[in-house]
């Protein structure tokens, strides 16, 4: 079980520290040969400069963070992530489009990987997207791809993974544990593509930004979801060996995926939660009917989720009097843990208890969560409408939604 840290993952850059796949590989550090070619040296240069950028904002976010003595000091922090954030992304996604004429000429060369790997994971959607048909065509045999292709890098729209994925499957030569790890990284890539395609922009534009939004909503979402499903179900009942991560079988996995894709997408009806809060008074998430929800599953030693709990305490405030509710689902075994954050961080809201088991209870396993904050916003009429929406996004969603739920209210 983890927590998600720092913020949020933006298309073209990421903010979460993740050294596995996340970046191109480090150029070295000694002085390049002499016989090396200049374009394989500028390649290089933006990737170092690039790291520098990311070295420099990940510094300055230390010496800030936990310092805040009040609450609009923290507040100050989090607007100081978020346009650092937005400053680095603009910066990467110009250093891959300086890059892309460089890499279109030199796209067979083996040593361009480098590039064709920083574009695909820093520029702007065009440039991913052609940085990785570029790499399809001409490095599938580098083993970094097959690894990417079948994991992903962390970031949250990977929009250049399908074709080198279908081009990866094309191949008579993959095992079969590569065949299914890139079957399973297919359906899930298509599973949100589709969600992405349903979501309503104030809740993804800053993280997917408007050029990847509408060239998903070009596709078919109905489309999409199917052959996911079709993927996962085909995996499940074939029964497919090997582990997706350590402990973690392929099979088990994509069942979930299949589940979530059934109950728990965007445009689905929420499933009911019936049980009892922290106090034991009986509670059920349909009580909530009628106002905008947002449904967080949260543990008492998640650092973001105290951060995200400061977000809704502002929510709560902001809303008062229209149909919004807080709706906490918290996944502790010791209860007395949970009720002692609700004290001191002064929740008003209510909080299913998901009972002794904790993240292996009903409600958690009903709601396939796997880290913390979950966060699920329903809609007045029952409806999921977005999941893992965060900061000014989902404050941009929720005036969307509480508008819409005072307008069908009745007269």
């Amino acid at each position: 079980m983890r927590c998600v840290l720092f913020g949020a993952v933006f298309c073209g850059v990421s903010l979460l520290l993740n050294p596995t796949l996340a970046d191109p590989p480090t150029p070295p550090a000694s002085s390049p040969p002499r016989d090396q070619p200049a374009w394989v040296a500028e390649i290089e240069a933006a990737v170092k400069a690039q790291k520098g950028r990311q070295r420099k904002m990940y510094e300055e976010y230390a010496a800030r963070d936990g310092k805040a003595k009040a609450p609009a000091e923290q507040d100050a922090v989090d607007k100081w992530a978020a346009d650092a954030g937005e400053e680095l992304r603009t910066a990467d996604r110009a250093a891959a489009r300086a890059l892309m004429p460089l890499l279109r000429e030199h796209a067979a060369d083996p040593q361009v990987y480098m590039g064709l790997a920083f574009a695909t994971m820093h520029g702007g959607s065009d440039d991913r997207e052609e940085a990785g048909a570029l790499m399809g065509r001409h490095h599938l045999s580098n083993p970094i791809v097959l690894s990417w292709a079948q994991f992903g890098r962390g970031g949250g729209c990977d929009d250049f993974r399908e074709p080198i994925i279908r081009g990866l499957l094309a191949e008579p030569s993959r095992t079969p544990k590569e065949r299914a790890l890139l079957q399973f990284a297919l359906a899930v890539h298509l599973k949100e593509k589709a969600e992405v395609a349903r979501m309503s922009d104030p809740s993804i534009a800053r993280r997917y930004g408007r050029d990847f939004i509408s060239k998903v909503r070009k596709r078919d979402a109905a489309k999409l979801e199917v052959e996911a499903l079709d993927i996962l179900d085909q995996l499940v009942a074939k029964q497919v060996p090997g582990e997706l991560h350590r402990g973690v079988s392929i099979v088990e996995r994509a069942r979930e995926e299949a589940y979530e894709v059934r109950h728990l997408a965007v445009g689905k009806k929420a499933p009911e939660v019936v049980g009892k809060d922290l106090d034991g008074r009986a509670m059920k998430l349909s009580d909530y009917r009628g106002k905008v929800a947002v449904l967080t599953f949260w543990h008492s030693r998640c650092g973001p989720c105290h951060v995200f709990a400061r977000q809704e305490l502002k929510l709560v405030a902001r809303f008062a009097g229209r149909p919004f509710a807080a709706v906490g689902a918290n996944v502790d075994e010791d209860r007395d843990a949970a009720k002692a954050v609700v004290e001191g961080l002064k929740l008003p809201w209510r909080s299913f208890w998901c009972g002794p088991k904790g993240n292996a209870g009903e409600v958690p396993r009903a709601w396939n969560v796997s880290s913390w904050p979950t966060v699920y916003v329903i809609d007045h009429a029952g409806v999921i409408r977005a999941k893992a929406v965060r900061g000014p996004e989902l404050d941009g969603l929720l005036d969307e939604l509480v508008k819409k739920a005072e307008a069908d209210a009745p007269k």
